[in-house]
C-alpha cells in the first residue's frame, strides 16, 4: 500500500497525463493492456501500440514523425527501459519532443508495487482511495 503523499503524487502524474492526452499529445505505450489500462485511468485520447502492426520499430517511429510531442510509457523494468531510450533517441532524430519524465517518476513513486503500465489501473483500484480522498469515480464505471 502507498502512503497518502505518494498517492498523491502519483494521481497528480496520471492528471498530467490526462492534461497531456486531451491537448492532443499522444502516449506511445508497449502493447494492448497496457492501452487498456490507460482506458480505465481514463485517458481517452490518442493512444500507440508498439506491437500493434507489422512494421519493424523505426519504421514505426518514422510514422510518429508528424506530432510535435510524444509521451513515452514504456514498462518499468529493465527491457521497458531500453525501448523507452531507443524511442525517445530516434523520435528526437526525426524532431518530435519525446516526454518521459511521467514514466521516469511514476517507476520511481511504483518501483516495488507495478512493473507495467497494464499493473497501474488494477493497482490504483486496490488503493485505499476513498481514505484518502481520491478520485474514485473513475474506478466505478
Amino acid at each position: 500500500m502507498l502512503t497518502k503523499e505518494t498517492l498523491e503524487q502519483v494521481e497528480e502524474l496520471l492528471d498530467e497525463l490526462r492534461e497531456y492526452s486531451s491537448s492532443g499529445v499522444p502516449i506511445l505505450v508497449e502493447g494492448a493492456y497496457d492501452e487498456r489500462a490507460l482506458r480505465k485511468l481514463d485517458v481517452k485520447e490518442k493512444i500507440f501500440r508498439i506491437s500493434s502492426g507489422s512494421k519493424t520499430l523505426l519504421n514505426f517511429l518514422e510514422s510518429l514523425a508528424g506530432f510535435r510531442q510524444i509521451i513515452i510509457l514504456t514498462d518499468f523494468d529493465r527491457t521497458g527501459d531500453k525501448l523507452a531510450e531507443f524511442c525517445a533517441e530516434h523520435l528526437r532524430r526525426l524532431g518530435v519532443e519525446p516526454i518521459t519524465d511521467i514514466r521516469k517518476k511514476l517507476k520511481a513513486l511504483l518501483r516495488k508495487d507495478v512493473k507495467d503500465i497494464q499493473g497501474l489501473a488494477g493497482f490504483m483500484r486496490r488503493q485505499p482511495l476513498v481514505q484518502h480522498g481520491m478520485k474514485t469515480d473513475l474506478f466505478t464505471k
